[in-house]
């Protein structure tokens, strides 16, 4: 019971904060005009692009190839036999 009031507690003030500092607004500025929070930097729109669509085929190419990469970088050598 008493970490389940530390936790509810915890969460309660992580909300407390974001909502002071207006995390919902910041982080929409930021995914769409690019607005870096607490600063006047302005990241243009074909650097975004270019950041979102990298995150984008890491995320794909983990789900998709890591099973085949992960097979064959975790292959025991001893099962594999000389054919020379």
């Amino acid at each position: 019971m008493r970490k389940l009031i530390i936790t509810l507690c915890m969460i309660g003030s992580v909300v407390i904060l974001l909502d002071t500092i207006n995390f919902g607004q910041q982080f929409i500025l930021f995914i769409f005009a690019g607005i870096v929070p607490g600063t006047n930097i302005i990241i243009a729109p074909i650097d975004f692009m270019a950041a979102t669509a990298t995150a984008i085929t890491v995320i794909v190419l983990r789900i998709t190839v890591w099973p085949l990469v992960r097979s064959i970088v975790e292959a025991d050598p001893k099962t594999h036999h000389k054919t020379a």
